[in-house]
């Protein structure tokens, strides 16, 4: 399976470290260890079923550009303004969420959010 993303993490002045989320035609958008965790939990729940939300949205404090996805049937759009929308099935969904838990330092929420821990 082709990845339709990439999420790269490197050291920050301020911020100690940013995690900087890139689709294919899309602007970069950038995470500090707290709001990478906050949105690894969002596309967890949405991707197991246990919220109903049809929108996760996210204004990045170092970045320029917001998250906002439209969750579906099959799995989430990563939408930004005039730009092409990038489509997660679930399987990418849940290893977009693991990547995010792994960069802000939680292996346990890594581990929940692949659905190993009760």
């Amino acid at each position: 399976m082709v990845q339709k993303f990439n999420l790269a993490a490197a050291p920050h002045p301020a911020f100690e470290a940013l995690a900087t989320l890139a689709f294919p035609g899309q602007p970069l958008r950038r995470f500090t260890r707290r709001e990478a965790l906050i949105l690894a939990r969002a596309l967890a729940a949405v991707e197991q079923g246990a919220s109903a939300e049809r929108q996760i949205y996210m204004s990045p404090i170092a970045s320029d550009c917001d998250f906002d996805a439209r969750v579906g049937e099959n799995g989430v759009v990563i939408t930004a303004p005039g730009c092409p929308n990038a489509a997660l099935n679930w399987q990418e969904t849940n290893m977009l969420a693991q990547q995010l838990a792994r960069f802000g330092g939680a292996a346990e929420e890594a581990a929940l959010v692949a659905g190993r821990m009760s």
